[in-house]
């Protein structure tokens, strides 16, 4: 259950802002957990009541937040432990079935009749000419003794 206090609603996502010189969350809020990426479906965060816990580490392997807690949400705003405000919006999900693919027109495909590169027949020519010519001898010699 989301804390009413943060402001944000079941079932919506929300993206945290980006401010210059403030630590940089890549990812969405889904009911009370912070998600990296839509295919990627495992909580890195999530809200205790009001608290933003978050689950980074540094190279040495320790939290990059004392204790994990990033900071507070209230009314769509996390205040980081440093002080830093970043304000949450709301990202309206899309479904990629939703998402309308370009049309294309069709008057502007060029269609192409399927023929034979000249090359080609003349290459396939030469080489049955050569395998007839190869076949001939061949059958002559053996006629011969």
């Amino acid at each position: 259950m989301i804390a009413p206090a943060t402001g944000m609603k079941p079932g919506e996502r929300y993206v945290i802002d980006s401010v210059e010189r403030a630590h940089h969350f890549p990812g969405f809020f889904l009911d009370g957990k912070y998600y990296l990426g839509p295919e990627l479906m495992t909580a890195v965060g999530w809200l205790e009541g009001q608290q933003f816990l978050y689950d980074q580490f540094d190279p040495t392997g320790e939290p990059i937040f004392p204790g994990r807690v990033a900071g507070t949400v209230e009314d769509l705003t996390l205040t980081l432990a440093d002080g830093a405000c970043l304000t949450l919006n709301p990202e309206p999900f899309r479904a990629q079935a939703d998402i309308a693919l370009p049309k294309e027109d069709v008057a502007a495909v060029r269609t192409f009749a399927q023929r034979p590169s000249p090359l080609l027949v003349a290459a396939a020519a030469l080489l049955m000419g050569g395998c007839l010519l190869l076949l001939n001898r061949i059958g002559g010699r053996s006629r011969q003794r």
